[in-house]
């Protein structure tokens, strides 16, 4: 509550209202509420207090981490989380992928058919990959989503990509729970469960 809301819609491109800010994360519409902060998500034309921490907090570093005026454009650089200074001693995203990898195995079409639906931007395979997409958290920031299904010799594999300048508009710490957030909504999308 202690941002410049008003600069805040400017900076970020935000709709709002008296009441409230919006915005989209991974597909799906949210609301801040200006008062006192609470966000809220739409569902089935209907507003719900969202309770998902990771949730709340990757909206919430998303919109006040950067001190800047005005953020630094995409190079278009992508790194593995690992190649970001602050990940020296942290442990490997890849780690928390596992799970949807198996979930993802075998079904590749219907994983390309959720990320497009979440508005996903097909991109030329890279490294080999079955599948790679931008996929956009909220409207100025993506990731770059990569799948390769099973075959006789290797296990599904999921790795995550960040711009060169992803560090600039998020904490480091953030990138796993904007992750998991990521994985799960794609999941959820493709109707597939993912067991914890």
């Amino acid at each position: 509550m202690k941002y410049d809301q008003n600069m805040l819609t400017e900076k970020y491109g935000l709709e709002y209202d008296k009441e409230y800010l919006y915005l989209n994360y991974i597909g799906t519409k949210y609301r801040i509420r200006r008062a006192d902060g609470a966000i809220e998500y739409e569902d089935q034309r209907e507003w719900r207090l969202c309770k998902e921490y990771t949730i709340v907090m990757t909206i919430y570093d998303l919109l006040c981490y950067s001190g800047e005026k005005s953020l630094p454009l995409f190079t278009g650089q992508w790194q593995p989380v690992a190649g970001f200074a602050a990940a020296g001693s942290s442990p490997s995203a890849e780690v928390f992928a596992h799970k949807y990898e198996k979930v993802f195995s075998g079904r590749v079409e219907e994983i390309r058919q959720a990320c497009l639906s979440l508005g996903g931007i097909q991109k030329p395979r890279l490294a080999g990959a079955d599948l790679t997409m931008e996929m956009p958290v909220v409207p100025y920031f993506s990731v770059l989503f990569q799948f390769w299904d099973a075959d006789e010799e290797f296990p599904a594999k999921i790795l995550i990509l960040w711009d060169k300048v992803s560090m600039s508009y998020l904490h480091f710490e953030t990138t796993y729970y904007l992750q998991g957030d990521l994985l799960e909504t794609i999941a959820r999308q493709a109707g597939l469960e993912v067991l914890s």
